[in-house]
This record gives structure tokens, sequence and C-alpha cells, in this order.
């Protein structure tokens, strides 16, 4: 630092302990104020049916699947080079124990440019998925719970330019193949059978937007909130949207929700009217959301499931949720719902990355040796005889 005409040395280690010792109460001080805000606000919320208490089942009697997906990527020849898989894990599990289990899976290994890679590996697992999806409906034995790890649809903030090639044409062939699921399929999917299958998407996206369409000045709350909720006992809280923005709506969602709870359940599609779903042909059908915790170690998880909110009613998402409740066996942070965890598990090989290394090395070879080039150069003075 330059103090007058002399300068002074100030080293990294001086500045950090100056900044840990001014900085932490300050820190501890607002953090200390947040944990007050979710102390205060959380009894509201349970007591008006925000936050909804869900009951295990024991024993546990179902036949259910999970469809996990995971990709990896490196650089190479001046691009990417990256591998994407999908497992199904499916399992039988009758008071608790597990009788039967079984496993399919698909994999795509591939080069591709470095721009928006991770929107491109988002169409292939999606696309993976309703392929694994489709095999599963033919057969005889369907599962009761599918749980998926990819959203059910797109939307319109995923949708590339369309002078963007290949990248534009990978997001039409996931629209089209999502269009041609739910209009082929529909029929097996609950709630448009009532006795189909229950497909569910969980993930970690789209944190707390329950609260805002709680706190915000929408009229039209009960258009999209499925489950009975007491709106005049979360007004006369008199708790603005500005103030759970400062504290921040995915830490206010882990501290009010505790083991075994669920956020009462929103339309997101008439929620947030401005991002679309894509295919639009399939937006009539709906898309319901709601988070829930599983152990106080958890994280919570969006649910993520096709329907309207008159299509579902609150015992119907209870069931739902004790189902994905009394999936879990461990309470830990990166715990999920067996048939998933069986699922993410078993995609450890294209995680690691030494399969798509193998590839790196042996395409490098190949390309060295002119094995391809040599073929090909057969191939275009065999069609020029042709001429």
């Amino acid at each position: 630092m330059e103090n007058g005409k002399t300068k002074r040395d100030t080293a990294i280690a001086n500045s950090l302990v100056a900044k840990i010792q001014l900085g932490l109460p300050s820190t501890v001080t607002k953090l200390s104020a947040k944990m007050r805000f979710i102390d205060h606000i959380a009894p509201t919320l349970r007591n008006s049916g925000v936050i909804r208490p869900i009951e295990k089942k024991s024993p546990l009697t179902i036949r259910v699947s999970g469809i996990a997906t995971a990709n990896k990527t490196i650089s190479a020849f001046g691009g990417i080079l990256y591998s994407a898989g999908a497992v199904r894990q499916d399992l039988y599990i009758e008071e608790g124990s597990v009788y039967e289990t079984f496993q399919d899976s698909l994999v795509d290994i591939d080069e591709a440019d470095d721009i928006d890679i991770n929107h491109k590996l988002k169409f292939i697992h999606i696309m993976q998925v309703y392929d694994l999806l489709e095999e599963m409906l033919l057969e005889a034995h369907k599962p009761e719970l599918v749980i998926v790890d990819t959203p059910l649809m797109l939307e319109r903030a995923d949708a590339p330019m369309d002078t963007h090639g290949q990248l534009y044409i990978d997001y039409q062939n996931c629209v089209e193949r999502i269009k041609n699921f739910w209009e082929t399929y529909q029929h097996f999917i609950f709630p448009f059978n009532r006795n189909g299958i229950r497909l569910v998407s969980v993930s970690t996206k789209r944190f707390g937007s329950i609260f805002y369409g709680l706190f915000s000045e929408n009229k039209n709350k009960e258009m999209y909130i499925v489950d009975e909720v007491s709106f005049n006992d979360i007004e006369q809280n008199n708790e603005s949207l500005y103030k759970i923005k400062k504290v921040g709506v995915k830490k206010l969602l882990h501290g009010v929700l505790t083991r075994r709870t669920r956020t009462a359940a929103y339309q997101y599609d008439l929620l947030v009217q401005t991002n679309q779903l894509e295919p639009k042909e399939m937006r009539n059908l709906g898309i319901i959301n709601f988070h829930f915790r599983a152990g106080m170690h958890t994280q919570p998880l969006l649910v993520e499931i096709m329907g309207n909110a008159q299509e579902w009613d609150s015992q119907s998402l209870d069931e739902l949720t004790s189902y994905l409740v009394s999936l879990y066996t461990l309470d830990q942070p990166k715990a999920l719902p067996l048939p998933l965890w069986y699922a993410e598990y078993a995609l450890k090989p294209i995680r690691n990355g030494a399969i798509i290394h193998y590839f790196k090395t042996q395409a490098r070879e190949m390309i060295k040796k002119e094995e391809v080039e040599n073929v090909w150069i057969e191939e275009v003075d065999f069609f020029g005889e042709d001429e």
C-alpha cells in the first residue's frame, strides 16, 4: 500500500488476518439476524399449511425405479470430448427388504464444441431418460414409482439461437422426443391415469419458488397453490418478499423444512407465466412443484410432476412424498431415494473420467496412424468411380 511518498508491503497473510478480525463480528451479526427471522416465520408457515408433515411408511412395500444421469468432459483436439450416461435401477421392496433388482443403461461418447456444452449434455440426458422410460413402459411388470434426476420438460430459457448449428438441432431433437413420449404414453402416467405410474423428477433447482408465490402481490394465489393454505395467517404476519430475498430463499427453505416435511405444492407454469415450458404442445399438461426433506441432514429436493392443480390434491401428494421419504435409508447430505442412489453409484465409471480419457488416447492414436483417413479416401475413390 502507498502511504504518502513511501510504499509499504502488505502480505496476503496480513490482509486475511485483518479481514477476519474486522469482518467476523459483522458476518456473525448478519447470520444471527437471518436465523432469528427464520425462527420467527417458521411457526407461521407451519400453522398456515405451507410446511406440511409427512408420515413414513413402515414396513415399505413397493416396486420402484430410479434413473440417474452423469457426464464427464475433457478438452481435446481444439474442442471437447464428452461421455454422457444414464442408468435405470429397478428395485422390488417387500416389507422393507429388497427382493429383486434390474439394471439398464445408455451411454453416448462423442466430440463437441466447447460452446454451450452444458446445454448439449442436458438435452442428451433428457433424451436418454425418455428412451429408458419408453422401454420400461413396454414391459409387462412396470414399477409403481419412477424417480429421475432430469427435468420432465424444457423451458424457454433452454432454447439456443438457431444460428448455433448442431446445438439447435440437439434442442429440436430433445423437444420432439419429449413431445412424442407424452403424446404416446400419457395414458400410462398418473394423474392422467389414476392407476398409472407416478413419474417424479427430483433436483436442487428453483429453491424457494413457493415463497415468491405466497408473498407476492398476486391476488389469484388459489389458482396455482394445490394444498389448502391459510393466506390470512401469512398476510397478518406482514413479512414482505423483500425480507425473504434479503435472508435468501435457499437459507429460508433449509431453516423451515425439518425432518419428513414438504412445502405446499404449486403449479409452476401458472406461478411463472413468463418462463414458458417446451414443447409448447405439452404446456396444457401442466407441472406441479414442491420441496421436501427426508431427514435433518439430507438436502431439500424439488419434486417435479406432470399435471395441473385440479388433477392433484393434498392426499395424493402426501402419499407420493411418503414413498419418497421412506426410500431414504441414511440421513446424510448426499443421500437420495434408494433406487436413485444405486443408479448414481453405477455411473461412477463415467464420473471418474477413466473412460473418456481412454477414448481420447485411442482417438489420438487413430489420428496419428491415419486409419480413418485411409478408409475415407478409399470411399471417396469408390464413389468417384461410380460417377
